[in-house]
């Protein structure tokens, strides 16, 4: 299975978004599939078309910015997708939102990992993978920057930052090695 696209590509919460598949599982259903944005069940699974080969889904309150990942509880197994590219969920004014990070490929113990976005003074620490990083330094309201912790997983990893009362999720995967 294969995510080929969605649309829209932004808006705010609320907004009906409706994914473009290939190869769906025949057995897709409401019931058996799930949808995450940037790696949280924040989005509501309206619709299923596993003959058109399309989900719809609602973004709900606390979405952010991020790929979507299906997956079908299939008889025969789970199958999974992530979508290559972003849904950018609209921010509401004053909102900490992460919106790039530079470089996506790090070297743990030593690259210095960037993100931007608005409002990122409010961040107390980063959490990569399920390593806090809490030596941040703050360059301005736009950017903040951290080193990755040898101690962070080789691979994939999640980035999300933590402010006084809730989590923000980077919209992008970075790559440790």
């Amino acid at each position: 299975m294969q995510i080929t696209g969605f649309n829209p590509t932004n808006g705010p919460i609320d907004t009906r978004v409706t994914l473009s598949l290939t190869d769906m599982p025949s057995d897709a259903s409401i019931n058996n599939t799930t949808v995450l944005l940037s790696g949280s069940p924040t989005v509501n699974v309206t619709a299923v078309d596993s003959r058109g080969g399309t989900i719809d889904v609602t973004i709900l309150a606390n979405s952010q910015s991020g790929d979507f990942e299906v997956t079908v509880q299939s008889p025969t197994g789970p199958v999974s997708a992530q979508s290559s590219t972003i849904f950018t969920v609209d921010a509401t004014p004053g909102a900490v939102q992460i919106t790039g990070m530079q470089p996506r490929t790090v070297v743990r113990g030593q690259t210095p990992l960037t993100l931007t976005g608005q409002n990122l003074n409010q961040i107390k620490y980063l959490r990569i993978g399920s390593v806090n990083v809490l030596t941040l330094q703050h360059l301005n309201s736009e950017m903040v920057r951290a080193t990755v912790p040898a101690a962070v997983q080789q691979g994939q990893q999640r980035v999300t930052g933590q402010t006084q009362d809730r989590q923000v999720n980077c919209p992008f995967i970075l790559t440790v090695q």
